[in-house]
């Protein structure tokens, strides 16, 4: 025999035969569709049997089970989630309800065949109970397609996400910290001020508990708690309650602090596409058609739409005025362009949407003196045709009486116009009787061809005599009060030069009946900016009616230079400030970042007052982690030597353990991948995975879809993840959970056999551990091998498998070698009993 023709590879033709005959044998009768005959695997060793594959002898059959899967309604993808699939008809198809439907926008309501349901039933066929609906699973990509009519969809808007898909959140506690302190010695004195601001909560379903609080301490102690209040979203008004401690709405009459009960409109739970106030386009096709609307030449929505009056209504906000350039392009390729302008003043809301606030409760002075009455105080919104919006509002106390209405519209190409009054009257604690009116007019206008922004708000208050509802309670001294306003004024102007920068200015102005006190603020600025260099000049004037002194002028000029070419990560600047009557101060400044991540922030300044001829320096560092922020910094001039210091950072105690956290939002994340250490979360500065492997993500956006991804570069050899994305929808202030399923431990090719012979070709194999560990699941190849991850390094190994109709099982306990060198995957060969 040649030496080189091994003696077993002699008998390659025979197997080849073998092979061919067993395979043309195995063909009883013809087939119109792709199969394998499963038996034929058994050729591949005399020994080695093959389990129950049957799930496998068609094109695309799977094994039945719980997949995660990504959910697609009409080639939109609405959901991410586990759902459990069975065999049918050769092919996996999922184990559906009717209330999964309704999340998914279906209108379930509309088919009476979903009647026959009860509680608990399941099917897999939605055209049974939907004409023309199906469903189909693509195991390849863990996608689930659903083909549904579009009159079975309930109609939304853009963006929409039904209220079944908002996660309440899992029980929480938590506590968000900022520390600032500093230590000053100068002149024979030495201060030490230390203030802690807290911030925690409680959450518990939908119920949010919430408390603010602070403490001074240092030279002397003092805790003060700001408020407390319980809230919850009240989703069918898409509103929020709260009880306790909260501020009354500012939009129509003045913010205050009370103690009560208040339910007010909460536009998170609205989709983008319904928020604030855009246009109405209304136009005619003549073909099927797509209509293209551009704002500053970009495509901002895209639609296609019948022939005959079209209406579009969703666009979402992208600013407070534009021209929208809209193009109707018909099935002949022929193209039609119109311009429609608009504009808006801040309240203004689009057609047919309401949004109120209603508040009662006892009022919350700042003054320990201030009167603390009872009140009730409610205010609407409502969006009305022909671009219209519709407010008003009433505050009612014992004392004091108020009512306001107003309306805006969009006049298009001549900007937008908001117009209110608001009548008062309060009885002082003198007794005297005090009428007023305040009279507001708000002006908005874009000029598109010059991309010029103006806006003017004036308000005129017609007597003396006219008061809010805080400075009523407030009233103290009829001799002593501040001169009541009489007139204010506000403007703004942005004028934007491109490549060349934008020069803005705004106008403050307030006088006060019977003086001639006037508060005043004028700002002109200029900034630019060219191949990263940034520079601003700016003039500032400043009146103050607390002030019997003369203006105060000034004139800024800044500049700043980054030097990523020598220095990564560093800034140099200059600043200068003259008063215009000889005072000037001068700073130089060189800040930036470093260490990996950036999480070391510097900043160190020198600066110089002509005036008190003296210098002044400054040092600055701050370090950023997952787990909070801390800083310190020392300050030197020549009166004084200064030591700051800070901290921030947040708590989360949950069923899992507590987490520390960065500065806490209002809405959080709790990533949870067991045994997944120091895995940095992706789109997030600085957060990773602690030692237990769960991590914060401390702002998520409420009613919204975040993506929550791990980043699998940063994954540890002995861990593997069966998904590294996924996808939640928070209400407001709640704490959701992204579970990642790990599997914690060393990669393993194991050999195995069965009385004697290797274990059967497709059987399902895993190893389990203490305290839940368990590796992968995978499928026996030939020979009996086996490759599973995640593998603890004592364990039991188990396995099944079908056989003539019967499921069989076998496990051995399992000890793994120890690591070589020279691969990174363990192999050992093993008996199972």
């Amino acid at each position: 025999m040649n030496p080189l023709f091994p003696r077993h590879f002699a008998r390659f033709p025979l197997v080849i035969l073998t092979g061919t005959l067993t395979l043309i044998c195995s063909v009883r009768h013809a087939r119109a569709d792709d199969y394998f005959d499963p038996h034929a695997l058994e050729i591949t060793s005399g020994q080695q049997q093959a389990s129950d594959l049957s799930w496998f002898s068609r094109q695309g059959g799977q094994k039945p089970g719980r997949y995660k899967v990504l959910v697609f309604v009409n080639q939109t993808q609405v959901d991410s989630r586990e759902l459990d699939f069975i065999q049918r008809d050769d092919q996996l198809v999922p184990l559906l309800d009717v209330g999964y439907l309704a999340t998914l926008g279906i209108n379930t309501e509309a088919f009476p065949a979903f009647a026959a349901l009860h509680e608990g039933d399941t099917f897999s066929e939605p055209g049974k109970f939907i004409p023309d609906a199906s469903v189909k699973f693509d195991f390849t990509n863990n996608r689930l397609d659903f083909s549904i009519p579009q009159a079975a969809m309930r109609q939304k808007s853009r963006g929409y996400i039904p209220p079944e898909q908002w996660d309440e959140g899992i029980p929480a506690a938590f506590v968000d910290y900022n520390l600032t302190g500093s230590a000053t010695n100068g002149n024979h004195l030495h201060n030490d001020d230390n203030y802690l601001n807290l911030r925690s909560g409680f959450n518990l379903g939908a119920w949010r508990l919430r408390n603010a609080s602070s403490f001074e301490f240092g030279s002397g102690q003092h805790w003060q708690t700001q408020g407390t209040s319980i809230k919850r979203a009240i989703k069918t008004w898409k509103s929020e309650l709260t009880l306790g401690d909260g501020y009354t709405s500012g939009e129509v009459f003045d913010s205050f602090q009370f103690t009560g009960i208040q339910l007010a409109s909460d536009e998170n739970m609205l989709p983008d596409s319904e928020r604030g106030f855009a246009p109405t386009i209304r136009g005619v096709a003549h073909s099927n058609a797509r209509v293209s609307v551009r704002q500053h030449g970009y495509i901002i929505y895209e639609t296609y739409v019948a022939p005959g009056a079209f209406v579009i209504n969703d666009l979402f906000p992208t600013a407070q005025s534009g021209d929208l350039e809209v193009t109707v392009r018909e099935s002949d390729g022929s193209e039609r362009k119109f311009t429609q302008p608009w504009s808006a003043v801040p309240f203004m809301l689009r057609e047919g949407r309401l949004k109120f606030s209603a508040s009662a409760g006892k009022y919350t002075s700042p003054d320990a003196e201030g009167d603390t009455p009872n009140f009730i105080q409610a205010s609407a919104f409502y969006g009305l045709p022909a671009s219209l919006t519709l407010y008003g509002g009433a505050e009612l106390s014992n004392h004091y009486q108020a009512l306001a209405l107003g309306i805006g519209k969009d006049f298009g190409q001549l900007g937008a116009l908001g117009v209110d009054t608001l009548a008062a009257r309060a009885q002082l604690p003198n007794n005297q009787q005090a009428q007023g009116q305040q009279l507001r007019a708000q002006y908005h206008k874009n000029f598109a061809t010059t991309d010029t922004s103006f806006d003017l708000s004036s308000n005129h208050y017609t007597t003396r005599d006219f008061y809010s509802f805080s400075e009523a309670n407030d009233y103290r001294d009829p001799d002593s009060h501040v001169e009541n306003r009489r007139n204010r004024t506000t403007l703004s102007l942005t004028q934007n030069f491109g490549a060349w920068g934008n020069v803005s200015a705004s106008f403050y102005r307030q006088n006060y009946w019977n003086s001639s006190a006037v508060d005043q603020t004028v700002h002109l600025g200029y900034y630019a900016n060219y191949k990263g260099i940034s520079w601003s000049l700016g003039y500032y004037l400043t009146r103050s009616s607390d002030n019997d002194s003369d203006n105060e002028r000034s004139v800024n000029l800044s500049v700043s230079v980054p030097l990523s070419r020598w220095l990564p990560g560093g800034t140099t600047s200059y600043s200068l400030v003259n008063n215009l009557d000889g005072h000037t101060t001068q700073q130089v400044s060189l800040y930036g970042t470093a260490l990996a991540d950036n999480q070391l922030s510097y900043n160190l300044q020198q600066g110089f007052d002509n005036q008190a001829r003296s210098a002044n320096s400054n040092l600055a560092l701050a370090w950023h982690g997952g787990s909070g922020s801390a800083n310190i910094g020392y300050s030197h001039d020549r009166d004084n030597n200064r030591l700051n210091y800070g901290a921030a950072g947040g708590v989360v105690a949950t069923q899992y353990g507590v987490t520390l956290s960065q500065s806490l939002g209002d809405t959080l994340g709790l990533i949870r991948a067991e045994g997944a250490s120091d895995v940095q979360i992706e789109g997030a500065t600085h957060v990773h995975t602690d030692s237990r492997g769960y991590a914060v993500m401390p702002t998520l956006s409420a009613y919204h879809k975040n993506t929550l991804s791990l980043d699998t570069e940063t994954l540890m050899d002995e861990v593997d993840l069966e998904q590294n994305s996924q996808t939640v929808v928070p209400t407001s202030g709640a704490v959701v959970l992204a579970n990642y399923h790990t599997h914690v431990g060393v990669r393993t090719l194991i050999t195995l056999t069965w009385h004697g012979r290797p274990l059967p070709f497709g059987a399902n194999a895993f190893v389990s551990g203490n305290e839940e560990a368990k590796s992968s699941i995978g499928i026996v190849g030939d020979g009996g091998q086996v490759y599973l991850s995640g593998v603890p390094l004592h364990g039991t190994l188990h396995a099944n498998w079908h056989q003539q109709g019967q499921t069989m099982r076998c496990s051995t306990p399992l000890t793994l070698p120890a690591a070589t060198a020279f691969s990174p995957v363990r192999q050992l060969a093993a008996t199972c009993d």
